[in-house]
C-alpha cells in the first residue's frame, strides 16, 4: 500500500490522507510530505489541487490512469527532481518491484506578482554553477541541486523569497555563518527535509567526512 500520500484533505485534494502519512513540513507557505509506494498496490482515484515539486529519493516506475482514460507510465531516477502542476483525477501504481520515496513540496501561495530581485554578485547560480545547479524555474519556485566537498566552504551568497525548502539527498554536515555573524551547525540524514526562512545571505562549510547533495526549493 502507499503509506505516506500527496498532502490531500487538509490542502483541497479529493482524497483523504493515509493515517500513516509523514508531514515533514506544514507552515503557511507550503507543505512537505514523504510518500512510500509500495509495489502493485493501486492508490485510489484521486487529485492534486496544488502545484509541487517532486523529488524522488528512489529510481522506480509509475502507472498513473486518468478518469479519461490516459494512461502516464512514468519511469524515475533516485535523485531526480521534477515540477508536477496540479492535476486531474488518477489512480496510481508503482509497477515495479521495490518501494519508491518520493520527497513531494506542495506550494500553497501562488507565485507572487513581483519576483524578488536577485544580486547577480550574490546569486549561488552566479557564483559557483558547477555546485549550485540550476534544475527550473517558474513564477512560483527557483529549484537548485547543491553539491559541497568535504570542507569546502561556499561564497557567501543570498537567497532571495520567502524561504527555501532543504531536502538532503545525503546525510549533512554543515557549518551555516550568515552575514550577520551567527552560526548555525546543521546535522542531517538522506531523505531528511526541512525548511528555512527567507531572505539570507550566508555561507556553508561541508564539515562532514563526505560529499553532500541537496535539492534547494526557493519559494519566491
Amino acid at each position: 500500500m502507499r503509506l505516506l500520500s500527496c498532502f490531500c484533505l487538509l490542502l483541497g485534494c479529493a482524497s483523504p490522507l493515509a493515517a500513516d502519512d509523514t508531514t515533514m513540513v506544514d507552515n503557511d507557505v507550503l507543505r512537505i510530505e514523504l510518500a512510500v509506494d509500495t509495489p502493485h498496490h493501486l492508490n485510489a482515484r484521486h487529485r492534486h489541487a496544488m502545484n509541487r515539486v517532486m523529488i524522488y529519493l528512489d529510481g522506480g516506475d509509475m502507472t498513473l490512469v486518468y478518469d479519461d482514460g490516459h494512461k502516464d507510465e512514468q519511469h524515475w531516477k533516485p535523485g531526480q527532481v521534477v515540477w508536477s502542476p496540479a492535476g486531474d483525477y488518477h489512480t496510481s501504481e508503482d509497477v515495479g518491484s521495490q518501494p519508491m520515496h518520493i520527497v513531494e513540496v506542495m506550494l500553497k501561495k501562488p507565485g507572487p506578482a513581483t519576483p524578488p530581485t536577485r544580486k547577480p554578485e550574490l546569486d549561488p547560480v552566479v557564483l559557483e554553477p558547477n555546485k549550485n545547479i540550476l534544475l527550473f524555474e517558474n513564477d512560483q519556485v527557483r529549484v537548485l541541486r547543491s553539491l559541497r566537498e568535504p570542507g569546502e566552504t561556499e561564497k557567501i551568497h543570498e537567497h532571495t523569497g520567502v524561504g527555501r525548502a532543504v531536502v538532503c539527498l545525503t546525510d549533512l554536515d554543515a557549518s551555516v555563518k550568515s552575514a550577520d555573524g551567527t552560526t548555525v551547525t546543521l546535522h542531517k540524514s538522506a531523505g531528511d527535509a526541512f525548511w528555512a526562512d527567507g531572505p539570507v545571505m550566508h555561507a556553508a562549510t561541508n564539515t562532514g567526512a563526505k560529499k553532500y547533495e541537496l535539492i534547494l526549493v526557493e519559494v519566491k
